[in-house]
């Protein structure tokens, strides 16, 4: 979903329901013990927590499962990508790769992205998975999202397919409506090797999940949301939730924030609607969900702004390279906001190769690439074709590190 692609993020199983009160989000950091004028924790006649009368420290919120500061535990990555050159794509695999199993859905969203994507046939087979993994795994990448195109449990493949994933040493991540977890093919067993679900909830309520997706749903979606969150080392869970002007009622919306988090889910993430101007929301959410986000979910908003430009900034597009899309119909593609247009082709189609087991870096390192690597070089292109996205604000991080003057201080 172009929709959620504009998103995917992965993590590890974060902690479960705290019982501290969680802080206000805006909310001070905290200082550190070393900071100010009071006595370290454990010194004086304030004891470990600070001076009489000082109340201590709020616990810190849960990191941001889906934020940028992610990009720091790649510094490999990081580095090749500012040495990135027009002429020289960064060779390195992709972090993660977004895989989709099939472009068919049970839900029919007024915002989904994909719906041209849809009429392309699935054209997987296992064979062509296992080679792709291998390859994947041997080239540095190190997890798998799948997700859509369409709805991933859809695919009679799902189960051998992350079976053979994680065979090969990758992590594996999933983007679902929610509505087929746990059905005979998705048994608590598989779904616990995940490392992290995400549900497209984008709804506070029953009715506002009819109106935009076209059919009932949100209370079975959230029942697998709650038991996501109780089984005992299992992924990371986190709605997402696409942010419109049918479903945009503060009120509801922490009100479902609030049920998340005492259900024990990991995170809200919530973004603006892209390709669907018409479906725009203009609420203000400031304040909205003061004092809900706490060591054990965060409600993260970033996605609002992040997400919102357009033209990528008026930047090249460097940062394409953390992630690569192939589609149900098994052609790899570089970009996920632009593999619907006819002038950003496919780089490579691992149905037609044959060369095992490394489909995926011959179109990675090819001359298609390469091309496409000189298009996105330039800002011009980008500011005129790119839509809304979720790597433009990796562009603009590595764009602000080149521009540093003083890099040899901190």
């Amino acid at each position: 979903m172009k929709g959620e692609r504009a998103r995917n993020g992965s993590g590890a199983a974060g902690p479960r329901r705290a019982t501290a009160k969680p802080p206000a989000e805006d909310a001070p950091r905290p200082a550190p013990p070393d900071a100010g004028a009071g006595p370290s924790p454990g010194a004086g006649p304030g004891g470990a927590d600070g001076p009489p009368g000082q109340a201590p420290p709020a616990p810190l919120p849960a990191p941001a499962e889906t934020g940028l500061e992610k990009l720091l535990l790649h510094p490999t990555k990081l580095g090749s990508l500012l040495r990135w050159d027009p002429e020289r794509p960064d060779p390195l695999y992709p972090i993660s790769v977004e895989l989709s199993l099939t472009n068919r859905c049970n839900l029919n969203c007024r915002y989904c992205s994909d719906s041209e994507v849809r009429k392309w046939p699935d054209f997987f087979h296992i064979y062509h998975l296992t080679r792709l993994f291998e390859d994947l795994a041997g080239g540095g990448t190190t997890g798998v999202t799948f997700e859509g195109g369409g709805e991933p449990l859809l695919s009679e493949l799902f189960p051998e397919a992350l079976e053979s994933c994680l065979g090969h040493g990758l992590s594996a991540g999933l983007i679902t409506n929610g509505l087929m977890l746990f059905a005979r093919h998705v048994p608590e067993k598989l779904v616990s090797r995940l490392s992290w679900v995400r549900v497209s909830l984008d709804a506070a309520n029953e009715a506002q999940y009819r109106a935009l997706k076209g059919a009932k749903g949100f209370a079975k979606a959230f029942e697998n949301v709650v038991r996501l969150a109780k089984l005992k080392r299992g992924p990371a869970v986190g709605v997402g939730y696409v942010l419109t002007n049918l479903n945009d009622d503060p009120r509801l919306l922490r009100l479902l924030a609030e049920k998340l988090r005492d259900a024990g889910a990991d995170y809200l993430q919530i973004r603006p609607v892209v390709d669907h101007p018409e479906l725009e929301s203009r609420a203000d959410l400031s304040g909205t969900f003061s004092g809900i986000s706490g060591p054990g979910f965060r409600v993260d908003l970033a996605p609002l702004s992040d997400n919102l430009p357009e033209g990528n900034l008026g930047l090249p597009c460097r940062a394409h390279s953390i992630t690569a899309v192939i589609c149900a119909d098994a052609r790899i593609f570089t970009c996920g906001r632009l593999n619907d247009r006819p002038f950003f082709p496919h780089i490579g189609d691992l149905a037609l190769m044959s060369s095992a087991p490394a489909d995926f870096g011959p179109a990675w390192n090819g001359k298609l690439r390469k091309m496409q690597n000189r298009v996105l070089a330039r800002p011009s292109f980008c500011s005129e074709n790119c839509p809304r996205c979720r790597i433009t604000k990796y562009n603009r991080l590595l764009d602000d590190l080149q521009r540093i003057r003083t890099p040899d201080f901190i």
